[in-house]
């Protein structure tokens, strides 16, 4: 599906996904593994992950909608799931189990608790905390918008930012995770290349004439008490997905011209002895 450069704020996830433009998941997939891969590999995304995927993002940035549903059955497997499934996508709704279902509410909007005096608070969820909520109650907030941008080859560029807000100049995306601690999401920041992903969302925003301060993760964990934080990344950082990004549509620029996605492998390997087998002979 062919596009002109702009912003689509009415285009669906699905039309976004059959667009012929780079992505930051293709970026990141390149940098991963290889051009080769990028262009021909393919997802396996298992079904109920990416609903309750789906739904959480719904729940967490778009919760009048109401678009996430509890079944009134306990398990898939029933024809009663299947019609009442049937008849919620055909009305755009997500349909959950109750532990799906509380899975996602618990993430979104936290989950009741008894404290110490016996008195019943709410706990966790990322609409609850306090710079995540900022962003998410913005005035002004844009969500999934479709941003396609020309890039100086020629190429065209897009991103879908979970949220951006043109006064605060903060686009965010949001992140469920097993470990939303400082230390921990640090770790998956670099292991699952989240740095590029905010180089590359911030250039697209740049070249569309988007003035955005800074690229926010609004993390949410996984698990009970399903507690959310902030994160940001420095400018040094920053830098370092930018580059990282740019020399990525270079090579895919001249891949493209050549006609040719390589590997990088170069023709074969021979593959040396490792050191603590050397260690374990010598003993």
């Amino acid at each position: 599906m062919l596009i002109t450069p702009g912003i689509y704020y009415e285009m669906t996830n699905q039309e976004y996904h059959s667009t012929d433009a780079i992505s930051a998941s293709f970026i990141k997939s390149a940098i991963l593994t290889n051009l080769f891969q990028a262009r021909f590999g393919k997802s396996d995304i298992n079904k109920n992950v990416a609903e309750i995927g789906t739904s959480t993002h719904s729940e967490v940035l778009e919760p009048e909608k109401k678009n996430v549903v509890l079944s009134k059955e306990e398990t898939r497997r029933t024809k009663a799931w299947k019609e009442e499934y049937d008849k919620c996508e055909a009305a755009g709704k997500i349909l959950l189990t109750q532990k799906d279902y509380d899975l996602v509410q618990g993430m979104a909007h936290g989950v009741q608790v008894t404290d110490d005096n016996d008195k019943t608070i709410t706990i966790g969820g990322v609409r609850r905390d306090p710079a995540c909520a900022k962003l998410l109650n913005a005035e002004d907030r844009i969500c999934e918008a479709s941003i396609f941008v020309e890039h100086e080859s020629g190429m065209m560029l897009k991103a879908r930012p979970d949220i951006f807000s043109k006064k605060l100049r903060i686009m965010g995306d949001l992140k469920t995770t097993q470990d939303c601690s400082p230390a921990g999401f640090n770790r998956e920041i670099w292991k699952r290349l989240y740095y590029a992903q905010a180089s590359f969302y911030l250039m697209v925003a740049e070249i569309a004439g988007i003035e955005i301060d800074h690229f926010a993760f609004l993390a949410v964990q996984k698990s009970y008490p399903y507690l959310a934080h902030y994160h940001m990344l420095d400018d040094e950082a920053l830098q370092y997905g930018k580059r990282q990004v740019y020399s990525t549509l270079v090579d895919l620029f001249h891949a493209k011209q050549r006609g040719e996605y390589p590997t990088n492998w170069g023709d074969y390997t021979v593959h040396p002895l490792p050191d603590y087998f050397k260690i374990e002979s010598e003993q």
